[in-house]
């Protein structure tokens, strides 16, 4: 009887040890010289180099001009494919009368929309295009001067934007954008009467009720997508591929695996307790994470959750990998980290995107 209870006694107390306490019973890996991810996270090939400090980011890729862009909420960025910063632009940047512009990034494109102009983010050197003309500012044009002027202009014109964010008269015309022979005209729809629906992806419009949507004329920036963990795309969306993609044109991509991240140890520091008990819900921790890319390894620390007690939430150290859609993929192409840690509770100063980018030789 003996030989039965006594390792069932050890196994209990084993058990509880590791899903009650914080003290750690797993042989861990040593982590005491692994920087964490915000520390300079380098070998001799490459280093991951950080971008933002914001857990609101969308990562975008244009293939043609070879160049990445991070939209936050007040800021974007443009990386060229060395990963190096080219050119930042606040969108809170104050206008002519000295207040806020609040400048609206067309996704998924790379013009950046200001009240008195549009900045094209492919340029070598993007600046300011102020509007040549602006029509219809009081959306009060007649019906048929208004549709000549539209098909006209959208007949064209080069590039053409549908504009929803910078409407005036409480919502009630927007802003449709036409570049033509390099200049850049407004023309405002009239008052409910067109419509215009965006549900964060792409942005559609129509001239009237009964008119047939009408598609934008811009070229197309592409999304990265994290294959390995979530299959979640690089948009202000990617919480864990919850949400219905079927519109992007992305989820018809392939996306290769030339990059992989695994977490290898994960030490408990802190717990967080079940509402009105003294059990054990979830461990806050370290977790030593391992980047393989290449030939090269290396290796960086982070804060994870992991269940407790009677909890079996797996491991999460909320950490995406994301690379390019596969037929884009060159020698030098870029991969990224972003870091999205969502609670206070353990909280970390590590969030954001980092930049994956060989090292000058």
């Amino acid at each position: 009887m003996y030989l039965i209870i006594a390792p069932l006694i050890i196994f209990l107390f084993v058990l509880f040890l590791n899903r009650f306490t914080t003290i750690n019973l797993n042989l861990t890996t040593s982590s005491k010289d692994i920087p964490y991810l915000s520390q300079p996270v380098q070998n001799d090939t490459y280093k991951i180099e950080r971008v933002t400090q914001n857990t609101w980011n969308e990562i975008r890729y244009d293939p043609v001009n070879d160049f990445y862009l991070i939209a936050q909420n007040e800021k974007i960025t443009k990386l060229n494919n060395k990963g190096e910063v080219t050119f930042s632009l606040d969108l809170n940047e104050k206008g002519i009368y000295n207040m806020p512009d609040f400048m609206d990034y067309h996704r998924p494109s790379y013009f950046v929309i200001s009240w008195y102009g549009i900045y094209d983010l492919s340029k070598e050197k993007p600046y300011l295009e102020k509007f040549e003309t602006q029509l219809n500012n009081d959306g009060k044009m007649e019906w048929e001067e208004w549709i000549k002027h539209f098909e006209n202009l959208y007949n064209t014109s080069e590039t053409v934007l549908w504009g929803y964010r910078k409407a005036i008269d409480a919502s009630r015309s927007h802003p449709l954008y036409f570049k033509l022979n390099g200049k850049w005209n407004v023309l405002y729809t009239l008052k409910d009467v067109s419509q215009i629906n965006s549900n964060d992806t792409f942005i559609k419009f129509r001239p009237g009720y009964q008119q047939d949507y009408v598609q934008d004329k811009s070229h197309k920036l592409y999304l990265l997508k994290d294959i390995k963990n979530r299959g979640a795309f690089s948009d202000y969306n990617n919480f864990d591929n919850t949400y219905d993609t079927n519109g992007y044109p992305e989820d018809k991509m392939e996306y290769g695996k030339d990059a992989d991240l695994e977490t290898i140890s994960f030490k408990k520091e802190v717990y967080n307790e079940v509402p009105y008990s003294f059990l054990p819900a979830q461990f806050g921790g370290t977790a030593l994470n391992k980047l393989s890319i290449g030939n090269s390894v290396l290796n960086f620390k982070s804060k994870a959750i992991k269940g407790a007690g009677f909890s079996s939430e797996p491991l999460k150290n909320y950490i995406y990998l994301f690379t390019v859609p596969t037929k884009f993929k060159t020698e030098n192409t870029l991969s990224f980290l972003y870091y999205k840690y969502p609670t206070n509770w353990n909280a970390d100063t590590s969030e954001g995107v980092y930049v994956i980018k060989k090292r000058a030789k």
